[in-house]
């Protein structure tokens, strides 16, 4: 059976509706904070890939804590004021000296700690920096809390200003108030639905149905963009229908879809971390595998918990006991690749023949670098490494 695991964005779909909001994002941040403005450039964003840190609320918030700490850092006399609009008002002021935040070197100082999310990785390295820097307990205490702030709860939209005003770029103004039933202050298409375009040809794409729909292939579409779960209910306020956005514009709304919001929904059901499940957790991947093999979305998500937790193989995972898989992973940062790689290895564990092929996409820079270095085989397009996974049909 091939069972086959296409990440979304950088594989199907390229992101340049998500680049967009980031860019934007960072930018304001940055002028509030008394920088000329300045866009975020390809290779900075490709170094916090590389280094599987793809969420942009994370991203964006690293920059500005750079941001922040750069100046802090540089102007021994600067004490920095509690509330965050407080805090970017005073770090306007002309006499402050202002020294350029380097932030690739930050993404791979945070990129080389583990085991926990990007944000709470990075408030660590903030204040272990800041600690090295200066002994005064008044500033350090006023940086900290300031990390607190920009990083302390990244991906919880009442609490992260940072995602409050990235999410009004992603979603449009109008979604974006239907959504979290709040004004926005920005008049904003969605900048997904507006620039977001297919990586894969429209002749790749109909071919990946035609396989499909003849069972040649048992496909699914696993990614860290949030999503709407069957299972939330009306109470959908936590879960932006960003992948569905991605599905709709690929015209690949019958593919099943593994997404953040499912692994959210998942470890808030059973007490978990938000973001506990996702990749590079291996309850992702199986969660992924186990919709592929045609499992309901509950039924899925939970037979992937209870073997990463327990061991124990329930429907639909337990086919893979009679039938085995080849299982193919698209994939364009390390994060989906390790997940996949984790769950293979547990299945392997069972003694079920499943084996596992690595297809990178990655025109090059870090990411191919970094692909490379996990096994993969890795493809300048995804329109060449679907070619080649289907050369032996």
């Amino acid at each position: 059976m091939n069972l086959w695991l296409f990440d979304l964005d950088g594989v199907l779909i390229q992101p340049a509706g998500y680049r967009e909001a980031l860019r934007r994002t960072v930018a304001h941040f940055s002028r509030a904070a008394g920088y000329p403005p300045r866009l975020l450039d390809e290779s900075t964003i490709e170094s916090f890939e590389a280094q599987g840190i793809t969420c942009e609320w994370d991203i964006a918030g690293i920059c500005l804590a750079a941001d922040i700490f750069t100046l802090w850092r540089a102007n021994p006399s600067l004490h920095l004021p509690t509330d965050l609009d407080d805090c970017l008002g005073a770090l306007l002021s002309p006499e402050w000296t202002r020294p350029e935040p380097d932030y690739a070197h930050w993404a791979h100082q945070v990129g080389a700690l583990s085991g926990e999310t990007p944000s709470a990785s990075a408030i660590k390295l903030f204040k272990q920096e800041a600690g090295h820097i200066d002994e005064d307990p008044v500033r350090l205490s006023e940086f900290e809390v300031m990390l607190g702030l920009v990083l302390g709860h990244a991906r919880e939209f009442l609490r992260s200003p940072v995602m409050q005003y990235f999410q009004q770029f992603t979603l449009g103004s109008q979604a974006y108030e239907h959504q979290y039933g709040v004004k926005a202050v920005l008049e904003t298409p969605s900048l997904l639905a507006e620039l977001d375009r297919p990586g894969i040809s429209t002749g790749v794409r109909d071919r990946i149905l035609t396989l499909q729909a003849e069972k040649r292939i048992h496909s699914v579409i696993i990614t860290a963009r949030p999503c709407r779960p069957q299972a939330a209910g009306p109470n959908h306020a936590d879960y932006p229908p960003e992948a569905e956005i991605a599905q709709q514009v690929l015209g690949l709304e019958t593919l099943p879809l593994a997404g953040a919001g499912h692994m959210q929904w998942l470890a808030r059901r059973h007490g978990q971390i938000s973001d506990g499940y996702l990749k590079p957790s291996p309850v992702h991947s199986l969660a992924a595998l186990a919709l592929a093999l045609g499992g309901q979305e509950g039924e899925a998500l939970e037979a992937a918990r209870v073997f990463v937790e327990e061991g124990k193989l329930l429907p639909p995972l337990d086919s893979l006991k009679e039938t085995g898989a080849a299982i193919s992973v698209f994939e364009d940062s390390p994060t989906g690749v390790i997940g996949t790689q984790s769950a293979v290895d547990l299945l392997k564990r069972k003694y079920l023949d499943v084996a596992i092929s690595i297809l990178g996409v990655a025109a090059g820079g870090e990411k191919r670098a970094v692909l490379q270095s996990l096994g993969a085989e890795v493809f300048d397009t995804a329109d060449a490494a679907l070619n080649k996974a289907w050369s032996g049909f």
